[in-house]
């Protein structure tokens, strides 16, 4: 465990110090754009999910150098497996988020004229929210960029923004549009309403728990499937 340790701390490192300059340029314009967010915005729930989505988007920055400078076959060189090499990734993605939304709060807390504070976000129903959102995006994003590079950045927007160009043209062009928002909404519903049914056969620690417990299964299995993609792939 110890070695293993050690490795994905040599790995995190790497990540770093090959990127430190662009993670510069990244961090100003993701300070900036908070700075103007947290004076404009007065919602905690909305500032949170726009928040998580901007930052998730971060973390495929690494992996996306990595593909324009044609190093990924250089870095698959080192004395680590593949795997090994996807678990820096994934390491150095939750590392960067969490930096990330760390700063998001320091500046909602402390901007001059910000509308929102840090404590807001603080509370474990919020945090399992933020989680919840990161871990989804980012168990998206990393298998397609290892995969395709920026190129896999570009094609999971293509296809959510498909899925929505078509859900929208069927409902326009049938005349029922109100139940393909019904249908979607029922869905959300569905999802929202399970949620709460097991809120409320659970205590809340229990139920906590076992949500973490699937956020964390969540990144095991697109970490699975990120070095199984890596493991094919010819480099």
């Amino acid at each position: 465990m110890s070695r293993v340790l050690r490795q994905d701390w040599i790995l995190l490192r790497r990540d770093l110090i090959l990127h430190r300059r662009a993670l510069v340029a990244v961090a100003l314009i993701h300070a900036a754009f908070q700075v103007y967010f947290v004076i404009r915005v007065n919602h905690p729930t909305l500032w949170l999910v726009f928040t998580c989505i901007y930052v998730s988007f971060l973390t495929v920055m690494p992996l996306n150098r990595e593909d324009r400078f044609g190093t990924l076959a250089w870095s698959c060189t080192l004395p680590v497996s593949r795997a090994d090499l996807v678990r820096g990734y994934y390491l150095t993605a939750w590392a960067l988020l969490v930096g990330s939304f760390v700063v998001a709060l320091g500046l909602a807390a402390f901007v001059p004229g910000s509308k929102l504070s840090a404590l807001m976000f603080l509370s474990p129903d919020r945090l399992l929210l933020a989680a919840g959102i990161t871990t989804f995006l980012i168990a998206l994003l990393l298998p397609f960029t290892i995969r395709f590079g920026f190129m896999g950045v570009v094609l999971v927007l293509a296809v959510l923004q498909i899925v929505g160009a078509l859900t929208l043209m069927v409902g326009v062009t049938t005349g029922r549009m109100g139940n393909v928002e019904s249908a979607v909404g029922g869905a959300i519903r569905a999802l929202a309403a399970g949620i709460t049914a097991l809120r409320h056969m659970l205590s809340t620690p229990v139920f906590r728990l076992a949500l973490l417990a699937a956020l964390v299964l969540v990144n095991w299995i697109s970490y699975r499937f990120a070095s199984a993609i890596l493991r094919r792939r010819d480099l």
